[in-house]
């Protein structure tokens, strides 16, 4: 990329071909995306796109106070990037007291890059129609020498997340300047960098950018990964882009709108619901319940666990909804001051959802409260086309699959083992297989309920190996493609891989 002059961008007007357009944004341009203190537009002019973020004088007046005017702060910024051949958007212009309507704010103009994708978005799309990245060793190499060369220059990135990347006909940009300062990259964000690549990358490239951008051995656990996660947690308990709150006499709840990175196990994960669909569908879940409506799959002291179908919007998703009761009369004393299973449940699904741990989406729950006490709850979740583990058909699949279904089994609880939490009851019932035309039988976790924060390591391992027992079809073959999933670097992984190696047929030379 040509080192652009600081001459070569006017600081403080558009091109005055331009202007005639600012004046009348509402009408010619696009309102992309709306943020707490600002706005994005996009505007074509003479056949090029180009990009407004307006900032809002109204909202953040104390933020101002200490870093002053936000619109030149990230022209500045991206003047630093381009004077550096960073990759970025080229700064076009800043506009002081700039107004939108009747808001009044300043401004920052940037050229348009497109055709174009945020990272974080391209990569999920190919994982989601189970495609590899077609650049991949590019990719990679291309995010840790732009890090590399914004540490060779000085300049470091506060919020190195795949999100703030662009991806322009193979090549990366850093999108975001106005998280850029001064001074080297700290150990913080090279650690959020690997906490955002951990879905994509793989040990080898997290291998090749701790070498090049840090020093000595790569940690086991990232330290950062704990905070981003405290983050989720205050995410999916609160009204957002993401969840609503519903409420109806004594009743209160939790519903899913959208997420921004679907999930091939899950149809739900890539819908779009409304506060309105949700309204409309509540009462007559709540009725269909009442009267018995859906099938019955389980039924006992310790709650019901049902199966049907509710309408969304006009379209009809199967679910299954959980009804949990108290099994023992000491829990009704034991639950004072503490959240209700459903909720319990809730928390620890979308907790493993954020970790990229495979899990029934979780898309409703509600609680009957009596002077701030539970005494009935509700949690509706996605149900998955397919059979449980304890009912899977092993002889009708190939040794490769039945192989690979078992090693991501393993591979799945030392997941779980690996974050700090253990699954207390990883049974063959408590796991759906689904029958992957390209990626081959897929196992998903069906009930969350059995995970625990306490590192147990092997704990669900143990259980899985046990209720197998009882699995007609299961084989010593089996039972050993499962442990080498837990635990590939085990003595028998190793061993296994030196005779694999000993056996391996050398090329002619």
């Amino acid at each position: 990329m040509r080192r652009r002059r600081s001459e070569d961008i006017n600081p403080h007007v558009p091109p005055k071909d331009l202007e005639q357009s600012l004046r009348d944004l509402p009408r010619v341009g696009t309102r992309i995306r709306d943020y707490d203190d600002r706005q994005v537009w996009r505007i074509e002019h003479n056949g090029k796109p180009y990009y407004l973020k307006f900032y809002t004088r109204g909202e953040g007046r104390l933020r101002r106070l200490f870093i002053g005017n936000p619109a030149m702060r990230e022209f500045l910024r991206l003047q630093w990037l381009q004077k550096a051949s960073i990759p970025s958007p080229r700064a076009v212009a800043v506009l002081s007291g700039f107004r939108i309507d009747n808001l009044r704010g300043d401004a920052v103009i940037t050229e348009g890059i497109e055709p174009a994708q945020n990272l974080d978005q391209y990569l999920n799309d190919l994982e989601l129609n189970a495609r590899p990245v077609p650049n991949h060793l590019d990719l990679s190499k291309q995010i840790r020498t732009l890090v590399h060369n914004m540490a060779l220059a000085k300049l470091r990135h506060s919020n190195l997340q795949l999100d703030n990347f662009l991806v322009h006909k193979g090549n990366v940009y850093l999108l975001d300047a106005i998280n850029v300062h001064r001074g080297g990259p700290k150990m913080r964000d090279i650690l959020l960098l690997r906490h955002s690549t951990s879905r994509f990358a793989t040990k080898t490239d997290v291998r090749r950018g701790w070498d090049l951008l840090a020093a000595g051995p790569v940690p086991k656990k990232n330290s950062i990964s704990a905070s981003v996660y405290r983050r989720f947690n205050r995410l999916f308990r609160t009204e957002n882009e993401f969840f609503g709150r519903l409420r109806d006499n004594n009743w209160r709840g939790m519903f899913f709108k959208h997420w921004n990175y679907p999930r091939r196990w899950s149809r739900v994960s890539r819908e779009r619901f409304t506060r309105a669909d949700w309204e409309s569908a509540w009462p007559q879940l709540l009725a269909q319940v009442e009267s018995d409506q859906f099938e019955v799959l389980k039924r006992g002291p310790s709650g019901d666990v049902l199966a049907g179908e509710i309408l969304l919007g006009g379209r009809p998703f199967p679910v299954v909804v959980k009804r949990p009761r108290m099994k023992y009369a000491y829990r009704y004393i034991t639950a004072i001051g503490r959240p209700s299973r459903a909720l319990r449940t809730w928390i620890k699904a979308w907790k493993m959802i954020v970790r990229d741990v495979p899990v029934d989406w979780p898309m409703f729950i509600i609680e009957k409260r009596v002077l701030g006490y539970v005494v009935d709850s509700l949690i509706v979740f996605e149900r998955l086309p397919g059979k449980t583990l304890a009912h899977f058909d092993l002889d009708a699949h190939t040794p490769e699959a039945r192989d690979t279904l078992f090693r991501r089994l393993g591979t799945i609880l030392r997941r779980i083992d690996s974050m700090g939490f253990g699954h207390f009851d990883a049974k063959a019932t408590n796991w759906i297989v689904l029958e992957d035309e390209k990626l081959g039988p897929t196992p998903v976790m069906i009930d969350a309920d059995g995970i625990r924060h306490y590192p147990t390591a092997r704990m669900g391992m143990e259980r899985l190996l046990r209720a197998m027992r009882d699995h007609p079809q299961y084989t010593p073959a089996d039972s050993l493609s499962l442990c080498l999933g837990y635990a590939p670097f085990g003595r028998l992984g190793i061993e296994r891989a030196d005779q694999a190696e000993k056996h391996e047929p050398k090329e002619a030379t």
